[in-house]
Parts: structure tokens; sequence; C-alpha cells
């Protein structure tokens, strides 16, 4: 929801020219490579309470059949944040460092504010994850969160300083580096991260 939201406001932002928002490359890996497998590690093995309490307490379960846990009221609350978090991942770079000039075939600042909204929504992702789950310090979180980290940033080196990065994804040549060299790209990636944590 949050990557559509992004395309939507820049659909809006572009007067409808059938441009996309995000390096097609970068994006495709969003939710396999960065956000998605990680989930497995951090949801699977986490750990609430010891096994013997819970076996000896099944009154613990009740929110699980009373369906407290997923209904239709908590499924639109996680859309609308979606929505929201998607909306101020974008809105804020592009409005501090963003333009419209675009052009698919050149590294240029639209790409590089791309960039750092889809960067920042990656941050996003993985933050709301460690503060959903039951135990966010636990190395299987911490460590599979940092794997997707690596993941994202070695995907990101690839398509921005290989020849078969500049072949697929001409855009990205370089933008890493166009990103980490000014301090309002950090500033604009803090910002996004700070503002959609707050619902």
């Amino acid at each position: 929801v949050a990557l559509l939201m992004c395309d939507v406001i820049w659909m809006f932002q572009d007067k409808f020219r059938a441009r996309i928002a995000f390096p097609e490359y970068l994006s495709v890996g969003y939710n396999v490579v960065y956000s998605t497998w990680h989930l497995l590690f951090v949801l699977g093995f986490d750990k609430d309470i010891p096994d013997e309490i819970a076996n000896a307490t099944p009154a613990l379960y009740k929110v699980g059949p009373s369906r407290q846990l997923f209904n239709a009221k908590l499924f639109t609350r996680w859309m609308l944040f979606g929505v929201a978090q998607g909306s101020i991942a974008w809105i804020i770079p592009y409005t501090m460092i963003g333009t419209s000039d675009y052009d698919k075939t050149q590294p240029m600042q639209f790409w590089v504010s791309s960039t750092v909204a889809f960067t920042a929504i990656n941050i996003i992702a993985w933050t709301k994850l460690l503060l959903y789950c039951e135990s966010p310090c636990a190395l299987t979180s911490t460590l599979s969160t940092a794997g997707a980290l690596l993941c994202y940033l070695f995907c990101v080196g690839l398509l921005s300083y290989s020849a078969l990065g500049k072949s697929f994804q001409p855009s990205m040549w370089q933008i890493p580096g166009d990103v980490m060299s000014d301090s309002q790209n950090m500033i604009a990636i803090l910002a996004a991260w700070l503002a959609a944590m707050a619902p």
C-alpha cells in the first residue's frame, strides 16, 4: 500500500503521463528481497510466553477465535496507516529535494528524490515490523532485519555501480553517492521516517 501511494501521488504530480515513481528494478525487489523474507524469521521465531504457560492457559488464545487480532476494523486501520505512511514517505522527500524533471535514461535529481523516498519506505517497514513483534531485540529479529537492509544495499549498489545495473537501470547510475553527498537527502529520509512513525 505504501509503494502504491507513492505512485498514486506521483501520477497526480506528473499530470497522468504514465511515468513511474521508482526505478523498476529497484521497486521489483521490495516485496521479496527487502521486506518479506525476513518477516518469516522475525515472526516465525517470535516468542511471547513460554510453551508451558501457553499450554496450561488456553484462555490466552480467546482473542484469536473472537477475531480481535484480525477483523474488518483492524484491517481498515492497517490500510489507512499504509496510505498515510506511503504518502508521507513520498511527499516529504519530494517537497524537500524533488523535481519534476524526468528522464528514465539519465541519473538526475528526480531519481535521487525517488531513491530517498524508497529508502524511507523500507526503513519504515523494517521499524514497524520490529515494533510490532513480541521480541524486537531477539537475534532472529535483529539479524534478519539487518539481512534485509544488506539485501537492499546490495541491490542498490548493484544497480548503481555495475555495468549490469547501468544497462538495466541507467537512471540509478551512482545515485547512492548523490544521496549520501547531500545532507538534505539524509534529512529527508530521517524526516519521512519520523513523520511516518507517528501514526
